[in-house]
């Protein structure tokens, strides 16, 4: 189970966290290559896909609480497995048929944020 501020996420069934790095790249006369340095991050972005399925809400109301998520406001993201949550920003929800009924699979991004 996956709390994203107070509303529980439908089913997660993927995860992918990626690590976000600021590089600084100076050319080096007459190199192939540019020296590379680590600066600093900006955080993580995790991408979390799932099923919408039917129960005490439909399908379609639960599609519009997750549009509704993605406002611009920071929630706390809570995988529920001992970790610290995260504040994060969900951005860019999108949702297809899953083939069956009362069924869709969803997608969000959720971007670390101050």
């Amino acid at each position: 189970m996956v709390k994203f501020g107070t509303y529980t996420l439908p089913l997660v069934l993927n995860k992918q966290e990626i690590f976000l790095k600021l590089y600084v790249r100076r050319d080096v006369p007459g190199g192939s290559l540019s020296k590379t340095k680590v600066c600093g991050t900006i955080g993580s972005e995790f991408s979390l896909s799932g099923l919408i399925e039917e129960g005490e809400s439909t399908v379609a109301e639960q599609i519009a609480a997750l549009k509704a998520l993605a406002d611009g406001t920071a929630r706390s993201l809570d995988f529920q497995n001992g970790s610290d949550p995260i504040t994060c920003l969900m951005v860019n929800p999108t949702f297809r048929e899953s083939g069956k009924p009362n069924q869709a699979l969803w997608e969000a991004l959720f971007i670390q944020s101050a």
